[in-house]
């Protein structure tokens, strides 16, 4: 029979017992549901197929948005060009309207008028000194304007004119000049000569065709009914334009044309104004058309 443990080994042996215990209690079993680490070749192949399908979705999107851009300027109609009538405006005159200043020698087509025009892109700067010049307010040697014999006749027309947006650069030049040439009093100019012009301002309209590219159909899922919305948008923003002038017969838009390969042409009407500056005054044109008068201030050269 073996010896008797005494108290002390047994309270030794309870408490080795016990701090084995606690350290077995104290490190958690292994579960699947608890956090693990990652596997990094499966990571890298992931990161890939990402990277693809990300890439592949950016290169799709930014091709549709190229489409949609090139397929948005294909539509874009091609720029109006200027109407040949309006570099000779005496054919926009009513006809008995015409034949009455032709019976009495008031307008004489190749040697009294002086057809201006001005696009929607016209230099301000430079209009102005055109019109100066052809007023008689403004002479300049160097200038390369050029001066036709028509400024040498004592009842000189000037007809000014524009179509479209064209118009509105037309009205604004035509007030700067207006206000520039007009007679200002200073010490260095108390004796200069003025001259009296009449101003008659003639509102008609213009048929002008226009050719619009059709867009051919691309793997992009492009419609005809994009197409047809993209080309509207573009017809309500020139029509928006135009309104304002007012709402006028002349601000409606003809469906009319045929197509033409791609290009479908299209037929707007759009106004034009011719503003008729005369150094005298002509009845007619008042009745027709209303009449305003302003001032010229004469450069001293020409007031000795």
């Amino acid at each position: 029979m073996g010896n008797p443990k005494r108290m002390s080994e047994l309270f030794a042996s309870s408490a080795e017992k016990d701090a084995n215990t606690t350290t077995m209690m104290g490190t958690p079993r292994y579960s699947s549901e608890g956090p693990t680490l990652p596997i990094i070749g499966a990571l890298e192949d992931a990161s890939k197929v990402n990277g693809v399908g990300t890439a592949g979705k950016k290169r799709k999107a930014k091709n549709k948005a190229n489409g949609t851009a090139s397929k948005k300027l294909s539509q874009r109609p091609s720029p109006p060009t200027i109407h040949p009538s309006l570099y000779e405006p005496w054919v926009r005159l009513p006809t008995e309207l015409r034949k009455v200043l032709e019976a009495h020698k008031r307008m004489r087509v190749a040697q009294n008028i002086i057809p201006v025009v001005f696009s929607k892109n016209q230099n301000v700067k430079s209009g102005i000194n055109r019109l100066k010049t052809y007023l008689g307010a403004y002479r300049d040697p160097a200038s390369t304007i050029e001066m036709p014999d028509a400024l040498k006749e004592d009842d000189l027309i000037i007809a000014v004119s524009a179509q479209g947006e064209g118009t509105t650069r037309l009205v604004g030049i035509v007030d700067m000049v207006r206000r520039i040439v007009a007679p200002s009093r200073t010490e260095h100019n108390m004796d200069a000569k003025e001259e009296v012009w009449w101003m008659y301002t003639m509102l008609t309209s213009v048929d002008i065709d226009r050719a619009v590219k059709t867009a051919i159909k691309t793997d992009g899922g492009n419609t005809d009914a994009e197409q047809t919305q993209s080309t509207q948008e573009e017809e309500e923003e020139e029509e928006e334009e135009e309104e304002a002038f007012g709402s006028t017969d002349l601000d409606r838009q003809d469906a009319q044309g045929s197509a033409t390969g791609n290009n479908i042409m299209q037929r707007r009407t759009v106004p034009v104004i011719t503003v008729w500056m005369t150094k005298k005054r002509i009845p007619v044109l008042q009745a027709a058309f209303g009449e305003q008068t302003f001032a010229v201030q004469l450069p001293p050269k020409d007031s000795d």
